[in-house]
């Protein structure tokens, strides 16, 4: 049998990088980023130090593509739950399975909740903005809100940029919690339900939408998904 050297190279690269990204994620849930060495990932990858470097440039270009992948992953999810049920693709179940997502992955809570102590200067870019907005779900979030308005799944009473405010800042409270009633009395599930409720009550029409609507909307739903995971692919 030949080797297909031209085949098995960039194979060979690619699961490289692979073992380099999965050794920085866990470092960086132990040790959070500001702690995590080229030279321990490169340990951890059992691999050399300058193989990491043949791949990233620098450490922060290394977990720049960690977060980007993380948030691609979670996108993911969230489309394959709305491809197996339209219904997922209405605001408050939207809001709802993006909460249980953060609390079953911490690093991609880290990214929605801009967690210094695990991502140190990962959580504010350089020009100043929450890493969040940089890997560009406040664009997703203004695109879905555009889908819903145009299927009548949310009232346009209100301006549209209202609307992203508002689940924006309502998603964000219930992932870092409350302080007058500590986050740790409610499970999860309980949580993402309240969450749901609020935003349904606060955004969705009280017209419930039939199958052909719900499939039309999930459809565009699934466009703004697919269109926020590849401007993550670098």
């Amino acid at each position: 049998m030949t080797l297909d050297r031209s085949a098995a190279v960039p194979q060979a690269d690619h699961e490289r990088a692979e073992r380099i990204l999965a050794a920085a994620r866990e470092l960086l849930l132990a040790w959070g980023y500001k702690r995590v060495t080229v030279d321990e990932i490169a340990r951890r990858a059992r691999i050399g130090k300058g193989t990491v470097y043949l791949h990233w440039k620098t450490k922060q270009l290394l977990f720049a593509e960690l977060l980007r992948r993380e948030l691609h992953k979670a996108l993911g999810v969230f489309a394959a739950g709305i491809r197996e049920d339209p219904a997922a693709a209405l605001p408050s179940q939207v809001v709802r399975q993006v909460f249980l997502q953060q609390t079953r992955d911490p690093v991609t809570r880290a990214i929605h909740a801009g967690d210094s102590e695990i991502l140190g200067v990962l959580a504010i870019t350089p020009a100043g903005r929450p890493v969040i907005q940089e890997l560009g779900f406040h664009i997703l979030l203004a695109r879905l809100v555009e889908v819903w308005r145009a299927h009548g799944l949310v009232a346009v009473t209100a301006p549209a940029a209202d609307q992203v405010y508002t689940i924006d800042a309502v998603l964000t409270g219930f992932i870092t919690g409350g302080i007058a009633v500590p986050a740790e009395d409610f499970r999860p599930d309980r949580r993402a339900d309240l969450l749901a409720h609020t935003i349904k009550a606060a955004l969705e029409t009280s017209a419930t939408p039939d199958e052909a609507a719900l499939r039309a909307a999930a459809h565009d739903v699934l466009d703004a998904l697919d269109a926020a995971q590849g401007a993550l692919v670098t």
